[in-house]
């Protein structure tokens, strides 16, 4: 009986620590669901919206960039869906003149970041520890033309791409010409792209519930 308990007590403590650390290890994933066609972006991130399941992560945008549905959902881009289907972000601008958009995260954030692109000219997206495309440089990230071989959209290639990079990121600006670069699906804490299920940790801290049940109903049983 009191083995039982033990175990049970053990495996509580270790879900807790699994989660624990889960948590203080977590990753941001911007997929700009509720984001409406051709709305400026800005606050979407910080409050800006009333909506409960947009999330307040303290991340702001410059003014030039404006979301974008899919003219095959009901929009207005010339593009193909991105992976999940939901709105993309890109940067307004004259044509054919260069433009910069800046993304701003006050809380800042470490290890990586992961995006989808669809472009037309060549892009540079870069990672920086201040914000506003302040600070040092901790990322470069080119993004090269991947609408080649478009026959029902202008833009039909979506290209997955990251960076990993030392220290605590608190901007990162999108470089090229304006109107001519769709970003989505922005993954903020790791290099790869974050699938939206839950994480590794998450699930073993559900097998561990699972084995601290068993052991309180034996307990319980006996």
């Amino acid at each position: 009986m009191r083995r039982s308990l033990g175990i049970s007590l053990f495996c509580l403590f270790a879900f807790l620590l699994s989660a624990s650390f889960a948590s203080a290890n977590s990753v941001e994933l911007l997929t700009f669901y509720h984001l409406q066609d051709l709305q400026q972006v800005g606050n979407f991130y910080n409050g800006g919206v009333s909506n409960a399941s947009v999330p307040n992560y303290g991340i702001t945008f410059s003014s030039n960039f404006y979301g974008l549905i899919s003219a095959s959902q009901g929009g207005v881009g010339n593009f193909a869906p991105d992976p999940t289907f939901t709105p993309v972000i890109f940067i307004l601008g004259s044509v054919s003149q260069t433009a910069t958009g800046t993304m701003n995260v006050t809380n800042g954030f470490a290890s990586g970041i992961n995006f989808f692109y669809t472009a037309a000219f060549q892009e540079t997206a870069k990672v920086w520890s201040g914000l506003n495309g302040t600070g040092s440089l901790l990322a470069t990230i080119n993004l090269t033309p991947n609408d080649s071989g478009c026959t029902t959209f202008a833009y039909c290639n979506w290209t997955d791409v990251g960076a990993a990079f030392s220290g605590t990121a608190k901007s990162v600006t999108f470089t090229g010409l304006a109107d001519g670069v769709g970003i989505a699906d922005i993954t903020l804490g790791q290099r790869a792209s974050l699938v939206p299920e839950p994480s590794t940790f998450y699930l073993l801290g559900t097998g561990i519930a699972c084995f601290c049940a068993q052991g309180i109903r034996r307990l319980v049983k006996r």
